[in-house]
């Protein structure tokens, strides 16, 4: 008993540190004229294996993290324009195809330039073809660029991202994997999602239409259906090979249209600033071994750089065919560049299934990593040149 209250005893002042640390290291990075939610990723850094060892991403640490984006993605969904949303549909889909062919093209030429097999070479692009636009999304609302056009078009091509993202990697999983790994259909996996949009739908529908009616006639709170809402959507996203923050985006697109949006929103604010979201910028940081960058020093530069630059310069191109400016292609390029948490799920999965292999693959972590720390420096920058 007293060494399973020292174990909790543990989390908490983990838990403690990560609020402290992201605290002091977001203000500080604001003061300098950066992106507050770097200075929270880096507080990860700072604290985890790679510098003091303080703090590790353990289960609590995983689960209150997995919390965060879900909360974090919920807002977003809560302030996007759904108007906006489906008159941007068409160049979303362009932002997000080019999106993806880039970094797996260049990827899979850069593993096999440097004597990956094959299979690891395409696994390696499709991990850098995903898109976590969690990182992005809080540059976003911090710049008050959410509900802008190019915010709209961002948030847009990150769903249509994650579709193609997950189709892909169901297709290497399942042609290349090991038997040991759940292989899912492809087909059943496209008809799982297909089933789940057209859930979205019916659940719009029926609550923009009855909310006032349920929530009179069964006497709960605003609050506690809009949070199951979106965390059944989250569940239901996940088992469908969808990301949980695809569900959440879509479960605060569908409260959005109710007479309710402000009062969830900041209670969902609430929530999850004081706790949740911090505690998922810093695991972000936690995540990144120095070991991953120095055994593989030059794999990790090319891997970041091709990273980056191949996701911006596919999805700019993506605007650009649809007709956005220069400066607002550059916007939607750099808000697509993050991996974050959807890169590093599909890394452990390609582990798991033996397509990539355990001697880069702490290389690959500290370049989906690298990518998340890079992406919002960029974003802002761009933001404060359209706006002046």
């Amino acid at each position: 008993m007293f060494l399973k209250g020292m174990i909790y005893l543990n989390y908490l002042i983990e838990l403690i540190l990560i609020l402290l640390f992201t605290i002091i290291f977001g203000r500080l990075f604001q003061k300098f004229g950066l992106p507050g939610v770097v200075g929270q990723l880096i507080s990860g850094v700072f604290m985890g294996p790679s510098i003091l060892n303080i703090v590790h991403t353990g289960s609590i640490i995983s689960i209150f993290s997995d919390i965060g984006v879900i909360i974090l993605m919920f807002i977003a969904g809560l302030e996007s324009n759904l108007d906006l949303l489906k008159k941007y549909l068409k160049p979303s889909l362009f932002v997000a195809i080019l999106g993806i062919i880039a970094p797996i093209l260049f990827m899979y030429i850069a593993g096999i330039m440097h004597h990956f097999s094959n299979v690891e070479s395409l696994f390696i692009g499709i991990i850098f073809a995903a898109t976590s636009v969690s990182i992005s999304v809080e540059v976003l609302r911090e710049m008050k660029e959410l509900d802008s056009v190019e915010g709209i078009t961002i948030l847009g091509a990150a769903v249509a991202d994650d579709v193609l993202s997950i189709l892909a990697l169901s297709f290497a999983v399942s042609f290349f994997g090991v038997s040991d790994v759940d292989n899912t259909n492809i087909i059943i996996t496209i008809l799982l999602q297909i089933c789940f949009f057209i859930l979205i739908y019916v659940l719009y529908k029926i609550i923009t239409k009855w909310l006032n009616l349920f929530i009179k006639k069964f006497n709960l709170g605003i609050t506690e259906i809009a949070m199951i809402t979106c965390l059944a959507l989250s569940y239901l996203a996940e088992e469908t090979s969808l990301s949980a923050i695809t569900g959440a985006f879509f479960a605060g697109i569908i409260f959005s249209r109710t007479d309710f949006k402000k009062d969830i929103s900041d209670k969902f604010e609430n929530i999850g600033y004081s706790l949740f979201i911090p505690v998922f910028f810093a695991n972000v940081g936690l995540n990144l071994e120095i070991s991953g960058i120095i055994n593989n020093l030059l794999i990790f530069v090319i891997f970041t750089v091709l990273a980056v630059i191949t996701k911006f310069f596919g999805a700019m191109l993506g605007a650009k065919l649809s007709k956005f400016n220069s400066i607002s292609s550059m916007e939607i390029g750099a808000g697509m560049i993050s991996r974050g948490e959807v890169g590093l799920i599909i890394a452990g999965i390609g582990l798991n299934a033996h397509l990539i292999s355990e001697g880069y693959y702490s290389t690959i972590i500290a370049s989906i990593v690298a990518t998340t720390l890079i992406a919002p420096i960029i974003l802002r920058k761009i933001i404060l040149i359209k706006k002046r």
